[in-house]
């Protein structure tokens, strides 16, 4: 079976909303950091890529301990740039569509294969992954007919944006105070339902640690 040939994850961030002093993508449930559920997902992935910053050699520690074959990217300018400039950074010599993650997000297994292989089946297009909205801070999504009309902070909607895609990387650029605003001027882009929860507050990991989603089967580790 086709697989998505390159991942970008970005992990450089302070962490700084969740108040814990550690990357975010270090944080543990069920004694588990974030981060390896995420490789966990890419077990099929060959050339998985993480941007890091902040306590970068404790990151690299730990995703090591998970896999040995992982391109680091340093972003030695983590304090002051966006993820947009990590997702650039880490694809920095991709020609091909790559998927795009953030590090602080924890997925149903079942939701994110399915939006691995509709990537697969539908490669010549861009693809937004958008989830049920939960989060205190949410960038919301309007779809129409399936497709991710526009992003909003203010326009409540029954969807967010999951921070996940599988996009060109010449969408993308350097410079920018976001992912989402920046492909905000490629709309209208297919879009693919998953489930996840993602961690900026103290509030979201308790609700993520309640969803039960790292007891999946799949996590086994």
């Amino acid at each position: 079976m086709s697989t998505i040939k390159h991942a970008v994850i970005a992990a450089a961030g302070l962490g700084s909303r969740l108040g814990m002093g550690r990357p975010k993508c270090l944080i543990k449930i069920n004694e588990i950091p974030l981060i390896a559920y995420l490789l966990k997902l890419l077990e099929d992935v060959e050339d998985v890529r993480i941007v890091v910053g902040y306590q970068e050699q404790d990151v690299m520690e730990c995703v090591l301990r998970y896999r040995k074959d992982i391109t680091f990217v340093r972003n030695p300018n983590y304090r002051t740039t966006s993820t947009l400039t990590s997702y650039f950074m880490g694809a920095e010599g991709i020609s091909e569509r790559c998927m795009f993650m953030d590090a602080d997000i924890i997925f149903q297994p079942d939701s994110f294969i399915g939006f691995k292989q509709f990537c697969v089946e539908n490669d010549r297009q861009d693809i937004i992954g958008v989830t049920a909205a939960k989060t205190r801070d949410a960038v919301y999504v309007s779809l129409d007919n399936e497709k991710v009309s526009s992003f909003s902070r203010e326009n409540i909607t029954e969807f967010e944006w999951a921070n996940l895609c599988y996009i060109s990387s010449r969408l993308l650029t350097k410079q920018g105070d976001s992912v989402f605003q920046q492909l905000s001027q490629f709309l209208p882009l297919m879009s693919y339902q998953v489930k996840s929860y993602e961690i900026d507050t103290k509030c979201d990991l308790l609700t993520a640690t309640e969803s039960q989603v790292a007891e999946d089967v799949y996590y086994c580790m």
